[in-house]
């Protein structure tokens, strides 16, 4: 079966709820946000849990929580028993979300994950929590305890990429631009800001099409025809081979949308610039440097 994303809104979650289906509901927000309110039923999951840890050469601030984009994939076991703690099947449904915008892509880290993990049904809520609360949807505080499952890891290599496979995607470019989506700030993509990464700046042949983009004025994400417009007027459309940040988040975001318009998989690379930027014989290029070049 081919793996799957998509999107649904508050009304056709009421009827997916009511359908007691094996579905699982992961909210990506921050764990206070949870603890206030949320849908009935929701697991609270943060996307940095399945996160390896920075490498001891890293500064220390690396070590600390969302800091580190890599996925932890060391141990298929031990990934196996946390997914089927949540109670998630390989043959289940699972809906995720957040707090739209204000999460800068936690729910589609989540649901890439799931995806590349092997899961086969993933559902996004368009437009997050907030979407839900004006659809007057039901809200709790109460806290689930899920059933466990048993889940068999089945890797979708190609929605992923490391730290070589883009080595080698900059070396074997033929002059083509661009080659990677850089989803983060204008700020960050000139490397005016975030002075806790290693370096600032972005990686080589990046075209920067930032996250608050893909999002309407009613905090839903913006259709297929717009974000087609959207990769065509960056030129981004057919030639780009992976999508970053900072450490993967708003990334798989794109990503995943990328996949609704065009019909096709865009790999995440999760290490993303903070991971690229650690390594100082690799290059980051930031505004001084991209200003001297055109001088």
């Amino acid at each position: 079966m081919k793996r799957k994303i998509n999107l649904i809104n508050p009304n056709e979650l009421k009827d997916l709820l009511g359908e007691k289906r094996n579905i699982v509901l992961l909210d990506t927000r921050e764990e206070l946000e949870f603890s206030e309110s949320h849908i009935p039923g929701a697991i609270s999951n943060q996307w940095f849990e399945w996160c390896s840890k920075a490498p001891s050469s890293a500064k220390s601030t690396l070590f600390e929580p969302g800091y580190w984009g890599n996925l932890d994939v060391e141990s298929i076991e031990k990934v196996e028993e946390a997914l089927g703690a949540l109670g998630i099947t390989n043959g289940g449904t699972v809906v995720v979300y957040s707090a739209g915008i204000a999460s800068k892509g936690r729910e589609g880290r989540l649901a890439w994950m799931l995806l590349y993990f092997g899961l086969e049904e993933v559902y996004i809520l368009d437009g997050g929590y907030n979407a839900w609360l004006n659809a007057k949807g039901e809200v709790s505080k109460q806290i689930v305890s899920p059933q466990k499952a048993k889940f068999k890891l089945a890797l979708q290599e190609h929605r992923r990429v490391d730290l070589q496979d883009v080595k080698k995607i900059l070396a074997e470019d033929n002059g083509e631009y661009p080659l990677l989506v850089d989803t983060r700030s204008p700020m960050e993509f000139e490397g005016r800001l975030y002075d806790y990464q290693p370096r600032m700046g972005h990686i080589p042949r990046s075209v920067n099409i930032w996250f608050d983009r893909y999002f309407a004025n009613d905090g839903r994400f913006i259709g297929k025809e717009k974000f087609l417009s959207l990769l065509e007027s960056e030129g981004a459309r057919s030639n780009v081979k992976a999508s970053y940040c900072e450490v993967g988040v708003r990334a798989a975001t794109f990503s995943l949308l990328y996949e609704l318009a065009t019909g096709d998989v865009l790999p995440v690379y999760d290490g993303s610039l903070m991971e690229w930027s650690h390594h100082s014989d690799l290059t980051v290029i930031s505004s001084c440097q991209a200003q001297s070049e055109d001088s």
